[in-house]
């Protein structure tokens, strides 16, 4: 699932540069231990599991899914578009000015990275449009 999803640590940064993460639309719950259940203490699995977030509800640890990161990037802006390529091992989210004479490029191993990658990117640039 983790290819599938941002990580805690990915949506901090997000949320530092500004952007709304309250649409998410996974979130990560750290689940009581089988063994705190039945013997009736506090304590919670050392990694956390995915689920589908609910509308209207505060989720202390919300995610992104690949489609969420394609909801918030702009298709175009400035000049620019989005190009999404995939090589043999490599994914690329690229904008293009529409001379083809500038271009952002961002990569990553598996397609969440690289629209994760290009988020920030825009972001940090505040291309971004929350």
């Amino acid at each position: 699932m983790e290819e599938q999803v941002c990580t805690i640590e990915q949506m901090e940064k997000l949320k530092e540069l500004g952007i709304n993460i309250s649409k998410a639309s996974m979130h990560f719950l750290y689940m009581p231990t089988a063994e705190s259940i039945m013997r009736g203490v506090y304590e919670v699995d050392k990694e956390p599991s995915v689920f589908v977030s609910r509308k209207g509800m505060n989720h202390e640890h919300p995610t992104f899914t690949f489609q969420d990161i394609l909801e918030l990037l702009p298709y175009t802006f400035d000049g620019y578009y989005l190009k999404i390529y995939r090589s043999i091992n490599m994914y690329y989210f690229i904008y293009e000015s529409i001379n083809k004479e500038d271009e952002v490029i961002q990569k990553g191993d598996t397609p969440i990275l690289a629209a994760y990658n290009m988020l920030v990117y825009i972001a940090e640039n505040e291309w971004l449009n929350n």
